[in-house]
């Protein structure tokens, strides 16, 4: 037979054992006190198993609570950051002391200019030579 390692095998087992003596008047002289042991131990468990199972509802509600209170107060300091930022000023290196990054001019990379060349034309092509091919090449 095999063996209950469950805590939920183990309390099956236990009653129906119990229930097994209980059918057999005459073994219940003999086997009295273990049996009343072994349904007091049944008793036990079945209590703490309950109590087991109460206790993972109340840490379930406890998580749920503790989530949503700390959603609160997200977007609680969402709310004063936004304040500050708008007392103190975007730019305002203030705003490093609470944890909010200023708006800074970007740096630009090196070797990127902005000049414009003169002409509209197409990229690669001077100004004044066109697109189509010419009469010189061909034979």
């Amino acid at each position: 037979m095999p063996k209950a390692n469950s805590q939920a095998d183990v309390m099956t087992d236990w009653a129906e054992l119990l229930d097994a003596l209980k059918s057999r008047p005459d073994l219940q002289p003999v086997l009295d006190a273990e049996s009343q042991a072994l349904a007091q131990s049944l008793a036990e468990v079945q209590g703490l198993k309950a109590r087991q199972n109460e206790t993972t509802a109340l840490r379930q509600e406890a998580t749920q609570k503790l989530n949503d209170a700390v959603a609160k107060g997200k977007d609680t300091a969402t709310a004063i950051r936004s304040v500050l930022r708008g007392k103190i000023g975007p730019k305002s290196e203030l705003l490093v002391h609470f944890k909010i990054a200023p708006l800074r001019k970007r740096p630009r990379k090196p070797g990127q200019t902005t000049v414009k060349k003169p002409g509209g034309g197409a990229p690669g092509l001077a100004p004044g030579s066109s697109a189509t091919p010419s009469s010189e090449g061909a034979a």
